[in-house]
């Protein structure tokens, strides 16, 4: 099942630099800000084979039980789904996934495919404090009840290693290479 999730991952990578800070957007972790943001401001992207000339990339990691409802709604709404039921089965079994709702070590594989230096692990709450923007979607709000509807599934798989990752490496500079072979055997 988690095999599958890396074919998610054949878009060219990407990394936004913001001042002195290279920036590997997430979805469901400001990235709509964040492009919005690097195209007002005419920002360099860098991407695939660019990024080996970067020494460290910034991450922003959100809660991932946040970020794994926002991500299912998003789908909800931007596939305009109307058997929501089924849909949320199909997630709980792997049937269905998604880049806004796979786990974010997903995202640091496909990093890792192009960028082999460290990155600084952030959480989310402080990209707020280099983009000033609150770009999101143009899709419904969340309302209480469809949260509830995407809590009630079981959401281990999707949540559970980036929980680890969090709780081992937020707030630290990390060799990209080392999260990748400690965290690979949570998620195979």
């Amino acid at each position: 099942m988690f095999k599958n999730w890396t074919k998610l991952f054949t878009t060219d990578c990407r990394v936004i630099l913001v001042g002195d800070n290279a920036v590997y957007p997430i979805f469901k972790n400001g990235q709509t800000s964040l492009v919005n943001y690097a195209k007002e401001k005419k920002l360099i992207v860098l991407k695939n084979q660019q990024l080996q000339t970067v020494k460290k990339i910034k991450v922003y990691l959100r809660d991932p039980l946040q970020r794994f409802v926002s991500g299912v709604h998003t789908v909800i709404e931007f596939e305009k789904i109307n058997n929501v039921d089924m849909f949320l089965k199909d997630v709980e079994c792997f049937a269905t996934y998604n880049r806004h709702f796979v786990p974010q070590f997903y995202w640091l594989m496909h990093l890792f495919k192009y960028f082999k230096g460290s990155v600084e692990l952030r959480p989310v709450e402080e990209l707020y404090d280099l983009v000033p923007l609150r770009d999101s979607p143009d899709i419904k709000t969340l309302t209480a009840a469809r949260k509830k509807q995407i809590m009630s599934i079981n959401n281990k798989a999707y949540v559970g290693v980036d929980y680890k990752l969090m709780d081992q490496y937020i707030g630290q500079t990390i060799d990209l290479e080392k999260i990748i072979k400690e965290f690979k055997n949570a998620v195979s």
